[in-house]
């Protein structure tokens, strides 16, 4: 039987309180969860207080017990596709900096800018 899929509370904002959140809730020490994933406690600890980032978003979510894509929507990395468009289109940093501004969350920016439903 595969335990129940936790819901992360809406005050969790990094994924270092996702995976911190989500360890506790199962029960897991520090250790337990890094020898499962095969990272050190440090390395994990680090990633817990978004010191680090980490390529095993999806062993922590097997562990975890949750859908890969829950993690991922935490992970603030740029993929490098991403980075390079906005380096290489003139003017994208400061467009970037307007949506910052606005006090729009992501998934209303999408909404205002794409037709999109949050």
């Amino acid at each position: 039987m595969t335990p129940r899929q936790p819901t992360l509370p809406d005050t969790i904002t990094t994924l270092g309180e996702a995976i911190h959140w989500l360890r506790e809730a199962r029960g897991l020490s520090l250790r337990e969860l890094a020898r499962r994933v095969g990272v050190s406690a440090p390395f994990l600890s680090d990633i817990e207080h978004n010191r680090r980032a980490t390529d095993r978003l999806g062993k922590l979510a097997t562990v975890l017990g949750v859908d890969l894509a829950e993690l991922e929507r935490f992970d603030a990395r740029l993929p490098p596709d991403v980075k390079n468009w906005i380096v290489s289109s003139p003017g994208m940093p400061s467009v970037l900096r307007e949506f910052k501004d606005s006090g729009l969350d992501a998934y209303q920016l999408r909404a205002a800018v794409l037709g999109k439903k949050p």
